[in-house]
């Protein structure tokens, strides 16, 4: 990463996840957001080529994809 790049803190995203669950949102319609975006920019700033090797490596990988602590987000249910 460039070191004129700041870093987006994983608990401000934790948070904004439970905001939007005690809003009513579904886990699944926040989680289908998050992939929608990052799937968009991912594809806005990748050659056809390098966006296909990563969706298929995430796609193979799907398994080793860790759950988060529940302590983390709060309850999504």
């Amino acid at each position: 990463m460039n070191d004129d790049v700041k870093e987006l803190p994983i608990s401000d995203v934790y948070k904004f996840s439970t905001e939007l669950v005690e809003k009513g949102y579904t886990p699944y319609a926040i989680a289908a957001m998050f992939t929608m975006v990052a799937l968009q920019i991912y594809k806005t700033s990748m050659s056809t080529e390098e966006y296909n090797l990563m969706v298929d490596m995430i796609s193979n990988n799907r398994d080793r994809v860790p759950t988060l602590p529940t302590d983390a987000i709060g309850s999504l249910h």
